[in-house]
């Protein structure tokens, strides 16, 4: 099929991890439109993250794509094509116009015990809410009758919970709940200010019913996407394990896995104090602050938001992670453990997007191909062999 010059270039910077959040939100919408669309850009990433193979794809002239690649450099003055490297050439040459290239294809993927392996499925929406009385509710499996905590009713969905249809009057006993996601899970939230919560796996938020007071406090363990209702009277304050952060009304993201080697918050828009003890930093948009768990030590530097809070939007953004810190994103969303059989081998980088709803060995075999690691599953745990 054939697709515009600018739609090109905004695959080409999702590929690479470097649309922005706008430009990401126009790219799902147009994935959405049509679903020729969205398998057009399967064909693409598949090429793009096995770019080492394509000499083994039929009906390829490698000089052709190369010459393809050359043009559109000239044409739009590429630096990207020189950090990529050749391996991937052919695979850069599906993004610039050439459908014929996509639509003539017979793919060899390299054999990989993957492909022979048990599928593992990637998470679902699913949680449990733990009411004040220690009543718990399993969530996520259809759509349930309203929920009462105390009179305050709860609006249950299939992937989400609505605390926002009560009258939010800031007064009165603070009653508190609980949402836990498990492993493979993910749940959104709406507390009683219309605060949206993206709560990840292995996560939990401790929240009041209804907001009381001058503060608006919430306790969160794992990670989370939360968008602020803006309220200057009454700050909103996460509290974690290492830091709290106070705002207004926000974008931002907050990940604070137990075990973890790093906290980090990171700010899509608007403004956030983080404090930590006596250290406390303002962060602006594209920002993030970082706590060492072991060290305690702070540091705040630029980033590419995407690759933080991509994981919201239905994908998995890596840039140029270890593969152990890789395996654990990757195991708490697909409930597995991963095992690396030598030491090394965690330290290889990767770096690629993914739509998280894809089976993981879809995803494993794209890693195997630009990296020197086989993956074998064996039911919750896959290990990681040297090639």
């Amino acid at each position: 099929m054939a697709i515009s010059d600018y739609m090109e270039d905004l695959i080409y910077r999702v590929l690479v991890g470097e649309a922005s959040v706008e430009e990401r939100e126009e790219f799902e919408a147009w994935l959405r439109e049509n679903a020729e669309h969205r398998v057009f850009f399967e064909k693409i990433e598949r090429a793009w993250y096995t770019g080492k193979y394509v000499a083994r794809w039929k009906n390829v002239e490698m000089s052709a794509a190369w010459k393809a690649v050359e043009h559109r450099k000239e044409q739009r003055q590429r630096r990207h094509f020189r950090r990529i490297g050749w391996s991937v050439a052919a695979s850069v040459a599906v993004l610039i116009g050439i459908t014929w290239l996509v639509g003539s294809w017979e793919e060899e993927i390299p054999s990989s015990v993957v492909a022979q392996s048990p599928v593992v499925k990637p998470g679902e929406a699913k949680a449990r809410l733990v009411l004040s009385s220690g009543f718990e509710v399993e969530l996520g499996c259809t759509n349930g009758d309203t929920i009462r905590e105390k009179g305050f009713p709860i609006l249950n969905g299939k992937e989400y919970i609505d605390y926002s249809k009560q009258e939010n009057s800031l007064q009165g006993d603070v009653v508190y709940n609980e949402l836990i996601v498990p492993s493979g899970g993910e749940y959104r939230l709406v507390l009683s200010d219309g605060t949206v919560v993206y709560m990840n796996s292995e996560s939990r938020l401790k929240y009041p019913v209804k907001f009381v007071g001058d503060e608006r406090v919430v306790k969160l363990e794992g990670e989370a996407y939360f968008e602020v209702t803006r309220d200057e009277k009454h700050p909103f304050i996460v509290r974690t394990e290492q830091l709290n952060v106070k705002v207004l009304g926000t974008g931002f993201n907050v990940m604070a896995y137990k075990g973890d080697a790093r906290t980090e918050v990171t700010l899509v828009n608007g403004k956030v104090d983080v404090t930590r003890g006596d250290v406390s930093e303002i962060l602006t948009p594209n920002s993030q602050f970082v706590v060492d768990n072991e060290s305690g030590k702070c540091r705040t530097r630029a980033v590419n938001v995407s690759t933080y809070v991509d994981w919201k939007n239905g994908l998995l953004n890596f840039d140029a992670m270890p593969l152990e810190e890789l395996g654990d994103k990757l195991g708490r969303w697909y409930g597995v453990k991963f095992f690396f059989s030598k030491e090394s081998l965690k330290h290889l980088k990767f770096s690629g997007a993914f739509k998280k709803y894809n089976n993981i060995d879809y995803i494993l075999a794209l890693i195997e191909a630009t990296t020197n690691v086989s993956f074998k599953i064996n039911g919750d745990v896959i290990v990681a062999n040297e090639k």
